[in-house]
């Protein structure tokens, strides 16, 4: 039996797909490591190449590692300040401090919760310093006692790691997003999100684009890279997993004409462009 010819005219249906692919074996990532190599050698292993469209999600901590932002507590000298405020928090003085350093100003403070505004301008608690995955697993007690910083400025971080990918493939830099993971009010977990972006829309603006029903959208524009930030952290995990990188294959075909016929600016907004104003915050 076989099936009944397609009526003349008839367009077949193609599934919308996305891959994610966490690259394997990705060693741990040291002070001034090349993670463009790595990548590379990790792709090879799993006997991937780069193609036109791939998207690359680096979990915040190997970039941060690779470009040394990691601190040891013992080197810190909390402030009074920072002495004052983990009595709140009941945090470690000194881990505190270091929030301060970063923080343009402290959003909301109770006990295990700091919350700041990083000099970024991303508003996450800690600023985003961490202490999980940080030291060798073989260091002594003291040695373990580091702290790790979100990179001096996640989208030229992302750009310069595109740029030195494409440098060493041979081919077309990549597009290349910076995950970290965030709480967010009002919701409970954390979710993954772009601090970094680089060779992709972090925003999709939709506003005066139609509905399946012609009605003229207006309000409605998407955080692209933090979609995809998020989908890769389903499989990085956020423990023990090892699984720092994921190749993103197959946005270009689910990106509508529209989308791809975007303006060049619009194709290539950073991640920066993702925080919302000042003075279009409702809730500041």
């Amino acid at each position: 039996m076989t099936d009944d010819p397609a009526p003349a005219g008839h367009v077949e249906a193609t599934a919308a797909e996305l891959r994610l692919i966490a690259l394997p074996d990705f060693p741990l990532v040291q002070i001034g490591d090349d993670l463009a190599a790595l990548t590379l050698a990790a792709l090879a292993r799993a006997g991937l190449a780069l193609r036109g469209g791939d998207v690359l999600v680096y979990a915040q901590k190997v970039v941060s590692k690779a470009e040394g932002r990691q601190v040891a507590l013992a080197s810190v000298n909390p402030s009074a300040r920072a002495q004052q405020l983990a009595g709140i928090v009941q945090k470690d003085a000194r881990l505190v401090e270091l929030v301060l350093r970063e923080a343009r100003r402290v959003v909301r403070a109770a006990k295990d919760v700091l919350i700041v505004e990083d000099r970024r301008g991303l508003i996450m608690a800690n600023a985003g310093i961490d202490q999980s995955n940080v030291a060798d697993t073989g260091a002594t007690v003291a040695a373990q006692e580091q702290a790790l910083l979100l990179p001096e400025d996640p989208d030229a971080s992302a750009a310069q790691l595109a740029a030195r990918v494409g440098q060493l493939s041979g081919t077309q830099a990549p597009a290349v997003i910076i995950s970290d993971s965030f709480g967010r009010p009002w919701r409970l977990g954390t979710v993954g999100v772009a601090i970094g972006c680089a060779g992709l829309a972090s925003l999709l603006d939709l506003r005066g684009r139609q509905d399946l029903f012609g009605r003229t959208l207006r309000v409605t524009v998407v955080a692209h890279a933090d979609e995809l930030a998020a989908a890769a952290s389903l499989v990085m995990g956020q423990a023990d997993e090892g699984r720092p990188v994921v190749l993103v294959r197959g946005l270009g075909a689910l990106q509508s004409a529209a989308t791809r016929a975007a303006s060049a600016p619009e194709r290539h907004r950073p991640a920066a462009a993702l925080i919302r104003p000042a003075g279009e915050d409702l809730f500041r």
